[in-house]
Parts: structure tokens; sequence; C-alpha cells
């Protein structure tokens, strides 16, 4: 799939997802920053010490295992959106479904940016995976966030995952803009 005839605001993170959804691959990570696909890349804490891989397949959209370094602060998935216009949008969400053999908690926040500087906002639920596949939906009302800024050069879906080891399988990660 490389053809992008989707439409609307979040069109461009819609796309990114369905590549994300269609990869076949895998890697080992490493601190800072490690490409996984177009629009897509797991980092972690610079100067931290980390062991780990992930593994995209066609039944799983990322699989992700991390074992814990000492000074470790964070480690995330990023999902590029594009430049997301929320100038006439009601509402942004998420809709994701994951499986953990450990309960894991992650946080999932809109990064917003304008050359260097950005701005993140957190989304209000956090993120439970569990033994069982489930499903975590969480929605921001734009009217109720003044601090959300409505046009950005770019947007940054971000999942933070806890501290410490990760093992997590992202089953499926929707997003919208209504």
């Amino acid at each position: 799939m490389t053809d992008n005839i989707l439409i609307g605001p979040d069109a461009h993170s819609r796309f990114t997802l369905q590549m994300l959804r269609h990869h076949e691959g895998a890697g080992d990570l490493h601190s800072g920053s490690l490409p996984v696909t177009d629009g897509v890349s797991l980092s972690t804490d610079p100067e931290a010490e980390v062991a780990g891989d992930y593994c995209c397949r066609a039944d799983n959209m990322i699989q992700v295992r991390m074992d814990a370094a000492e000074g470790r602060r964070w480690q995330a998935l990023h999902i590029h959106l594009g430049d997301v216009n929320l100038a006439n949008a009601g509402v942004l969400g998420i809709v994701a479904r994951s499986v953990a053999p450990a309960s894991t908690t992650t946080r999932l926040c809109i990064r917003s940016g304008n050359d260097d500087q950005f701005m993140d906002t957190f989304f209000s639920k956090t993120m439970v995976s569990f033994a069982q596949p489930s499903t975590h939906m969480d929605v921001m009302d734009i009217a109720a966030m003044p601090d959300l800024p409505r046009q950005a050069q770019w947007r940054d879906l971000i999942l933070f995952f806890r501290a410490g080891d990760i093992s997590i399988d992202l089953l499926d990660l929707r997003f919208f803009v209504v």
C-alpha cells in the first residue's frame, strides 16, 4: 500500500498508521531515535543504556521489548501526524488495542511543533495493557484545551511507555479528528 488517497485533517496520520499496519520488519533498539518506517520511530533517553528489539508483523502493528537500564528517564513510540489543522475540529482521539504479559501503563500525547519549539498536550486517560488484548479509547475536547495549538507546522502522537522493562504488543492504533 503506497497510494495516499485519504482526505481530511487526519489524512496524513491515517496514512502513516496504515503504512505501519502493513509494515513487516524488525530491529534492535539502542539509545536515541530508531526509525521503524516512514513517519514512525522509537526513541529513548539518549543517555540511557538500552537493550531490546521491535518487530512488526501482519497480525501486530508493533511489538516492543526493552530491558530496563539504570538512569532511563523516558522511552516512547512517535507517530508523525503531519500538520493537522484543528481550527475547525471539535475533538481528536485515539483507539488502541494492546496486550502485554504484565500490566503496563502508557501515557499518550499530542506534540505540536513550530520550528524547534514544541508543546505536549496529554490525553486524560492512561492506557493500561494487560495479558489479554484490551481496547483503550480517549478523546480531547478541543474547545476545553486552550493550550492546544489549533495550527502547527507539525504534530506527533507519542506513546510514552512507563520507565523500566517494557514488553508490549500494539495490535492496532487509530487516530481521528472530527
